[in-house]
């Protein structure tokens, strides 16, 4: 059934206002991004806001699921390559500069995930909303593993669910103390998830 113009633009508003969402808090936080600042970006009233999102809790919670859309295949990105013209160091650069294209440039997500995570934190459901994708990101984690046992780059004999873990862990922590901290070395990043992954 074709979509009248109502249809289309309630849409369009709902996108804008999802990518502004995740524009602001990237750049400001969870905490200190306010409706003001995502329906700036947009053009769009509060009223257009509430008429999509109850909350800017909802809001946050719904750009996570809009980064998983924007993400979908980024674990296919090994298969292009082999295992024997290339490093497993050099497939990691290019996975992880694929992931942040795919984001749009928004990165350090982890700072503004532990900021919305403390503001919300007396809350169960957002609480158990928030398990929910930490799954979901250790299953695709978990895809990746398999896809680098399966090319040839990580040992089969790995479980590859304990490995995503230690991954996402190290690979926050290190994004959360670049951040806080101001040292940035991509290579000490690369070459601490090759370590996780022989």
């Amino acid at each position: 059934m074709k979509k009248n113009k109502f249809q289309l633009k309630r849409e369009a508003t709902y996108q804008q206002l999802l990518e502004a969402g995740m524009k602001c808090f990237s750049a400001k936080g969870y905490a200190s991004t306010t409706l003001g600042d995502i329906v700036a970006l947009t053009g769009h009233t509060k009223g257009a806001f509430y008429v999509h999102f109850k909350s800017k809790e909802e809001l946050f919670l719904q750009v996570l699921d809009y980064q998983m859309q924007l993400t979908h295949g980024w674990t296919d990105a090994p298969k292009e390559f082999s295992s024997a013209e290339t490093t497993l160091e050099e497939v990691l650069v290019v996975v992880l500069a694929r992931l942040g294209q795919m984001l749009g440039g928004v990165d350090n997500w982890i700072v503004v995930l532990a900021d919305f995570y403390q503001q919300t934190k007396g809350d169960a459901v957002i609480q158990g909303t928030l398990r929910q994708h930490y799954g979901e990101w250790v299953a695709g984690i978990e895809k990746l593993v398999v896809v680098l046992q399966e090319q040839g780059w990580v040992s089969p004999d790995r479980d590859p669910r304990p490995v995503a873990k230690q991954i996402i862990a190290f690979n926050d922590g290190f994004t959360l103390f670049t951040v806080l901290f101001g040292e940035t070395d991509k290579k000490a990043l690369i070459q601490g998830l090759v370590k996780l992954l022989a």
